[in-house]
């Protein structure tokens, strides 16, 4: 069988599916393809995670409930913090219903009366590639999911796959001349020039509240703008040959694929864009 992260054949023996957008991240079943067994390991280690256990991304999967095959509540957790007045360290967790202050002196959550009134400070550490590579692995495998052969075939793939296996410290920047591919990726700025296009997928995004993939081919490329729980965090745009990609009924214009409470939602971009602006009561044109 056909692995898309290895862009090779692989036993079958040595395959098992893979949640194209984690459990943990809103993904569904049925949202999977087969991939080499040991890849599927080390991209749920070293890309999935990454993004799962960030600590911005912590406040979205608190507010949709996302746990994962762990089963557990997730919520923000600052663990590098200190109360200002004294420099005693602390942790944070921001749970739902409350937040907890635990000194891993006194090996206890503070009392509310011992945290009234004061000042914390905490430390945060920003992986600006993490998002890059999380990014290019799904719209790798979303890719491949909606299109198979055509996308096997016809789109410049590898150069998603560099993306994801970027290691800014042992990155050969030689490997990326004549590189093609172009992208965003949060929390990187927004080109001016992208801006609108951005703010149409961002919206988009919020009415979908969910995680998705939004495959739209053009004359000589194909984008994917990949989504986790209501916000736009990349978005890939790959050098394709796209004659024979489908353009009719679920495809028109552009697919989706949407996961929401365990479930997949498939659709064509139009009717994706229909709907956003009917629940926002606006109006466009047939065409």
């Amino acid at each position: 069988m056909y692995c898309i992260y290895l862009d090779e054949d692989v036993d079958k023996k040595g395959m098992n599916r893979e949640h194209i957008i984690p459990l943990s991240l809103g993904g569904a079943n049925g949202f999977e393809i087969h991939v080499d067994t040991q890849t599927n390991a080390n991209m749920g280690s070293d890309v999935d995670a990454a993004i799962a256990n960030d600590f911005f991304m912590s406040f979205p999967r608190r507010e949709y409930d996302t746990r994962g095959h762990s089963n557990k509540q997730p919520f923000p957790l600052a663990k590098k913090s200190k109360l200002a007045y004294s420099d005693k360290p602390v942790q944070i967790a921001f749970k739902k219903e409350k937040i907890d202050v635990y000194s891993p002196i006194d090996r206890r959550i503070l009392d509310e009366r011992e945290v009234a009134g004061e000042t914390f400070q905490s430390t945060f550490k920003l992986d600006p590639y993490s998002r890059m590579r999380f990014t290019a692995k799904v719209a790798l495998s979303a890719g491949y999911f909606i299109y198979g052969d055509l996308f096997k075939n016809n789109v410049k793939h590898n150069e998603i796959r560099m993306l994801m296996r970027f290691d800014q410290s042992t990155a050969d920047r030689e490997g990326f001349e004549g590189f093609e591919t172009k992208g965003w990726f949060w929390p990187f700025p927004v080109e001016e020039k992208d801006k609108n296009d951005h703010q149409l997928y961002q919206f988009l995004a919020s009415h979908l509240e969910s995680s998705f993939v939004l495959a739209i081919p053009g004359p000589s490329n194909l984008g994917l703008i990949v989504g986790i729980l209501g916000q736009v965090i990349g978005i890939i745009n790959c050098p394709a040959k796209t004659d024979d990609f489908p353009f009719e009924n679920d495809h028109d214009l552009g697919h989706l694929v949407s996961t929401k409470d365990g479930k997949m939602t498939r659709m064509s971009y139009r009717e994706l864009a229909k709907n956003a602006a009917n629940a926002n009561g606006l109006d466009i044109p047939e065409n």
